[in-house]
Protein backbone atom coordinates (compact mmCIF):
# COMPACT_ATOMS: atom_id res chain seq x y z
CA UNK A 1 0.00 0.00 0.00
CA UNK A 2 1.58 3.44 -0.94
CA UNK A 3 2.30 5.93 1.82
CA UNK A 4 -0.04 8.64 0.67
CA UNK A 5 -2.82 5.25 1.58
CA UNK A 6 -1.24 5.42 5.31
CA UNK A 7 -1.69 9.22 4.89
CA UNK A 8 -5.12 8.94 4.17
CA UNK A 9 -5.69 6.27 7.12
CA UNK A 10 -3.61 8.62 9.40
CA UNK A 11 -5.76 11.60 8.13
CA UNK A 12 -8.89 9.46 9.50
CA UNK A 13 -7.93 9.00 12.66
CA UNK A 14 -7.28 12.63 13.85
CA UNK A 15 -11.00 13.78 11.79
CA UNK A 16 -12.42 11.23 14.11
CA UNK A 17 -10.36 13.22 17.21
CA UNK A 18 -11.01 16.46 15.94
CA UNK A 19 -14.06 15.78 13.89
CA UNK A 20 -13.39 19.23 11.94
CA UNK A 21 -12.92 21.48 15.24
CA UNK A 22 -10.34 24.12 16.26
CA UNK A 23 -8.73 24.43 20.02
CA UNK A 24 -11.29 26.81 21.30
CA UNK A 25 -10.63 28.76 24.31
CA UNK A 26 -11.54 27.28 27.95
CA UNK A 27 -11.28 28.80 31.57
CA UNK A 28 -8.61 27.17 33.29
CA UNK A 29 -5.92 25.38 33.01
CA UNK A 30 -2.57 27.86 32.56
CA UNK A 31 -2.01 30.60 34.24
CA UNK A 32 -4.83 33.03 33.34
CA UNK A 33 -1.44 36.18 32.30
CA UNK A 34 -1.17 33.59 29.68
CA UNK A 35 -4.73 33.07 28.21
CA UNK A 36 -5.74 36.92 28.74
CA UNK A 37 -9.14 37.36 28.26
CA UNK A 38 -10.39 34.20 27.48
CA UNK A 39 -9.45 33.10 31.19
CA UNK A 40 -12.92 35.18 32.26
CA UNK A 41 -15.21 32.89 30.08
CA UNK A 42 -16.24 30.70 32.96
CA UNK A 43 -16.37 30.78 36.57
CA UNK A 44 -13.68 28.54 38.38
CA UNK A 45 -17.21 26.03 39.55
CA UNK A 46 -17.59 25.32 35.47
CA UNK A 47 -13.86 24.49 35.13
CA UNK A 48 -12.07 21.25 36.19
CA UNK A 49 -9.29 21.48 38.28
CA UNK A 50 -8.60 24.16 40.90
CA UNK A 51 -5.50 26.10 41.16
CA UNK A 52 -3.87 26.44 44.52
CA UNK A 53 -0.38 27.86 43.70
CA UNK A 54 0.50 30.32 40.84
CA UNK A 55 3.42 29.89 38.20
CA UNK A 56 5.72 32.37 40.16
CA UNK A 57 5.87 29.17 42.97
CA UNK A 58 9.41 27.30 42.75
CA UNK A 59 8.89 23.96 41.51
CA UNK A 60 9.04 21.63 44.07
CA UNK A 61 10.71 18.87 41.79
CA UNK A 62 12.10 19.06 37.92
CA UNK A 63 9.93 17.74 35.46
CA UNK A 64 11.99 15.14 34.16
CA UNK A 65 12.55 14.13 37.15
CA UNK A 66 9.54 12.88 37.89
CA UNK A 67 7.56 12.54 34.74
CA UNK A 68 6.31 8.76 34.04
CA UNK A 69 8.08 7.83 37.26
CA UNK A 70 5.27 5.17 37.12
CA UNK A 71 5.53 3.09 34.40
CA UNK A 72 2.56 1.52 34.59
CA UNK A 73 -0.84 3.33 34.61
CA UNK A 74 -4.08 3.25 32.65
CA UNK A 75 -5.73 7.37 33.02
CA UNK A 76 -9.49 7.75 31.77
CA UNK A 77 -9.98 11.96 30.52
CA UNK A 78 -12.40 13.93 29.51
CA UNK A 79 -11.75 15.61 26.26
CA UNK A 80 -13.08 19.20 25.94
CA UNK A 81 -13.39 21.75 23.03
CA UNK A 82 -14.86 24.55 23.27
CA UNK A 83 -15.59 24.58 26.57
CA UNK A 84 -18.25 21.51 25.91
CA UNK A 85 -17.24 17.97 27.03
CA UNK A 86 -16.89 16.31 23.54
CA UNK A 87 -16.08 12.76 23.62
CA UNK A 88 -13.17 10.86 25.91
CA UNK A 89 -9.62 9.64 25.70
CA UNK A 90 -7.75 6.57 27.24
CA UNK A 91 -3.92 6.26 28.07
CA UNK A 92 -2.73 2.91 28.96
CA UNK A 93 0.97 2.44 30.00
CA UNK A 94 2.87 -0.47 30.62
CA UNK A 95 6.78 -0.41 30.22
CA UNK A 96 7.55 0.44 26.66
CA UNK A 97 4.08 -0.31 25.48
CA UNK A 98 1.45 2.84 25.10
CA UNK A 99 -2.23 2.58 23.95
CA UNK A 100 -4.26 5.95 22.99
CA UNK A 101 -8.28 5.75 22.94
CA UNK A 102 -10.22 8.62 21.57
CA UNK A 103 -14.05 8.18 21.36
CA UNK A 104 -16.66 10.83 19.91
CA UNK A 105 -20.02 9.76 19.82
CA UNK A 106 -20.30 7.06 17.48
CA UNK A 107 -16.69 6.90 16.00
CA UNK A 108 -13.62 5.47 18.20
CA UNK A 109 -9.80 5.25 17.35
CA UNK A 110 -7.03 3.31 18.77
CA UNK A 111 -3.17 3.97 18.55
CA UNK A 112 -1.20 1.09 19.91
CA UNK A 113 2.46 1.51 20.23
CA UNK A 114 4.72 -1.63 20.94
CA UNK A 115 8.71 -2.14 20.92
CA UNK A 116 8.24 -3.38 16.68
CA UNK A 117 5.35 -1.91 15.43
CA UNK A 118 2.27 0.66 15.34
CA UNK A 119 -1.44 -0.23 15.45
CA UNK A 120 -3.53 2.04 13.98
CA UNK A 121 -7.45 1.15 14.44
CA UNK A 122 -10.49 3.36 13.44
CA UNK A 123 -14.06 2.27 14.05
CA UNK A 124 -17.70 3.33 12.23
CA UNK A 125 -19.75 0.37 11.79
CA UNK A 126 -16.97 -1.39 12.76
CA UNK A 127 -13.09 -1.91 13.52
CA UNK A 128 -10.31 -1.83 11.28
CA UNK A 129 -7.30 -2.20 12.41
CA UNK A 130 -3.73 -1.46 10.32
CA UNK A 131 0.22 -2.18 11.57
CA UNK A 132 2.86 -0.53 10.24
CA UNK A 133 6.01 -2.42 11.27
CA UNK A 134 9.20 -0.02 11.86
CA UNK A 135 6.68 3.65 11.92
CA UNK A 136 5.66 5.22 14.73
CA UNK A 137 3.04 7.58 13.57
CA UNK A 138 1.18 9.80 16.02
CA UNK A 139 -1.48 12.74 15.06
CA UNK A 140 0.52 15.32 14.86
CA UNK A 141 2.97 13.61 12.01
CA UNK A 142 0.15 13.65 9.59
CA UNK A 143 -0.40 16.53 6.52
CA UNK A 144 -3.27 18.64 7.65
CA UNK A 145 -3.85 17.09 11.06
CA UNK A 146 -3.67 19.61 14.23
CA UNK A 147 -0.84 19.58 16.50
CA UNK A 148 -2.09 17.31 19.50
CA UNK A 149 -0.19 14.11 20.85
CA UNK A 150 -0.69 12.40 23.64
CA UNK A 151 0.44 13.65 26.94
CA UNK A 152 3.25 10.52 27.00
CA UNK A 153 4.46 11.79 23.86
CA UNK A 154 4.59 15.28 24.52
CA UNK A 155 6.21 15.13 27.93
CA UNK A 156 9.03 13.01 26.41
CA UNK A 157 9.82 15.61 23.14
CA UNK A 158 8.93 19.31 24.31
CA UNK A 159 9.61 19.18 28.44
CA UNK A 160 12.98 19.69 28.35
CA UNK A 161 13.14 22.88 30.23
CA UNK A 162 9.08 23.77 30.95
CA UNK A 163 8.01 26.41 33.60
CA UNK A 164 6.50 25.54 36.84
CA UNK A 165 2.60 26.89 37.37
CA UNK A 166 1.61 26.00 40.64
CA UNK A 167 -0.60 22.36 41.74
CA UNK A 168 -4.32 21.55 40.58
CA UNK A 169 -6.53 18.70 41.82
CA UNK A 170 -7.45 16.24 38.51
CA UNK A 171 -9.08 12.88 39.64
CA UNK A 172 -9.07 13.73 43.44
CA UNK A 173 -4.78 14.13 43.34
CA UNK A 174 -3.04 16.84 43.72
CA UNK A 175 -1.25 17.08 40.32
CA UNK A 176 2.10 19.71 39.16
CA UNK A 177 1.84 21.42 36.29
CA UNK A 178 4.35 22.47 34.26
CA UNK A 179 4.22 24.17 30.13
CA UNK A 180 6.69 25.50 27.26
CA UNK A 181 5.40 27.84 24.76
CA UNK A 182 7.01 28.30 21.10
CA UNK A 183 6.10 30.04 18.39
CA UNK A 184 4.02 28.72 15.63
CA UNK A 185 1.85 29.78 12.49
CA UNK A 186 -1.06 27.92 11.55
CA UNK A 187 -3.47 28.78 8.52
CA UNK A 188 -6.33 30.16 9.51
CA UNK A 189 -8.83 30.98 6.71
CA UNK A 190 -6.45 30.10 3.77
CA UNK A 191 -3.66 32.43 5.10
CA UNK A 192 -0.75 32.02 7.48
CA UNK A 193 -0.83 33.78 10.57
CA UNK A 194 1.97 34.23 13.55
CA UNK A 195 1.10 32.80 17.32
CA UNK A 196 1.86 30.81 20.03
CA UNK A 197 1.48 27.01 20.75
CA UNK A 198 1.25 26.75 25.02
CA UNK A 199 1.67 22.60 25.50
CA UNK A 200 0.55 22.42 29.52
CA UNK A 201 0.89 18.90 31.19
CA UNK A 202 0.38 18.21 35.14
CA UNK A 203 1.08 15.12 36.37
CA UNK A 204 0.88 13.09 39.65
CA UNK A 205 3.25 12.41 42.33
CA UNK A 206 3.92 9.24 40.58
CA UNK A 207 4.30 11.55 37.44
CA UNK A 208 1.11 10.19 35.71
CA UNK A 209 -0.29 12.85 33.34
CA UNK A 210 -3.77 14.21 34.31
CA UNK A 211 -4.14 17.10 32.85
CA UNK A 212 -2.90 17.85 29.10
CA UNK A 213 -3.73 21.45 27.48
CA UNK A 214 -2.91 22.52 23.56
CA UNK A 215 -3.28 26.34 23.15
CA UNK A 216 -3.01 28.09 20.29
CA UNK A 217 -3.16 31.79 20.11
CA UNK A 218 -3.10 34.25 17.30
CA UNK A 219 0.10 37.15 17.58
CA UNK A 220 -2.72 40.03 17.70
CA UNK A 221 -5.02 37.84 20.16
CA UNK A 222 -8.20 37.57 17.67
CA UNK A 223 -7.89 33.78 17.24
CA UNK A 224 -8.00 30.88 19.73
CA UNK A 225 -7.71 27.31 19.32
CA UNK A 226 -7.23 24.43 22.12
CA UNK A 227 -7.84 20.98 23.47
CA UNK A 228 -7.97 20.21 27.38
CA UNK A 229 -7.75 16.68 28.48
CA UNK A 230 -9.00 16.11 31.38
CA UNK A 231 -8.03 13.15 33.79
CA UNK A 232 -11.21 11.59 35.31
CA UNK A 233 -9.77 8.21 36.90
CA UNK A 234 -6.67 6.96 37.34
CA UNK A 235 -5.17 3.72 38.01
CA UNK A 236 -1.53 1.60 37.83
CA UNK A 237 -3.09 -1.69 36.95
CA UNK A 238 -2.66 -2.31 33.25
CA UNK A 239 -3.73 -5.97 31.59
CA UNK A 240 -1.18 -7.06 28.89
CA UNK A 241 -4.38 -7.85 26.90
CA UNK A 242 -5.21 -3.80 26.48
CA UNK A 243 -2.15 -4.19 23.78
CA UNK A 244 -4.15 -6.67 21.97
CA UNK A 245 -5.58 -4.78 19.14
CA UNK A 246 -9.71 -5.02 18.34
CA UNK A 247 -9.47 -6.06 14.87
CA UNK A 248 -6.73 -8.50 13.35
CA UNK A 249 -4.62 -5.41 11.67
CA UNK A 250 -3.86 -5.31 8.08
CA UNK A 251 -0.07 -4.98 7.49
CA UNK A 252 1.32 -2.10 5.81
CA UNK A 253 4.86 -0.98 4.49
CA UNK A 254 6.69 1.32 7.02
CA UNK A 255 7.67 3.57 3.99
Amino acid sequence: MSRDTLIVIGVVLIVLVVLGSTYLSISRGVAPDLLGESSKTKSASETSGSTTKTSSQKAPFEFSKIFLKTTSFRVTYDLLENLKKEGSVSLYLKGDKRRFDVSRGENQAVIINLPDKTILCTKQEQWQCFEIPTAKPKPSEYEGAPPISDPVSEGKEKFKEPIYNGTRKYAGKTCYCYYVTASENRKISGKDVQGTTTVEICVTSEGIPAYYLNLWKSKDGKTTERYDVVAKTITTTVPDSVFNPPAEPQKLPSS
